[in-house]
């Protein structure tokens, strides 16, 4: 069974670009394209659960505000 699906000219430039480095850069590119699909598809399921429903943030942010008043926080490293 062959597949006929087209693909889209954005996917053809993505294979080219990919097809026109070495095999070990392509391995890294194509980790720092999945790492940054993986971003977009979680910011995507975030998005989604808030606009379904802004109370579990906001009962997050109350937690963490409690928490950082009562002293159990520390400051997030760069």
């Amino acid at each position: 069974m062959q597949n006929t699906r087209t693909l889209s000219p954005e996917t053809m430039t993505a294979v080219e670009m990919l097809e026109s480095i070495t095999p070990g850069q392509r391995s890294q590119a194509l980790e720092i394209l999945r790492n940054f699909v993986d971003e977009i598809n979680n910011e995507q399921k975030w998005q989604k659960l808030y606009a379904e429903s802004s109370e579990p943030m906001i009962r997050m942010s109350r937690q963490a505000l409690e928490e950082h008043q009562s002293g159990n926080s520390r400051k997030m490293q760069p």
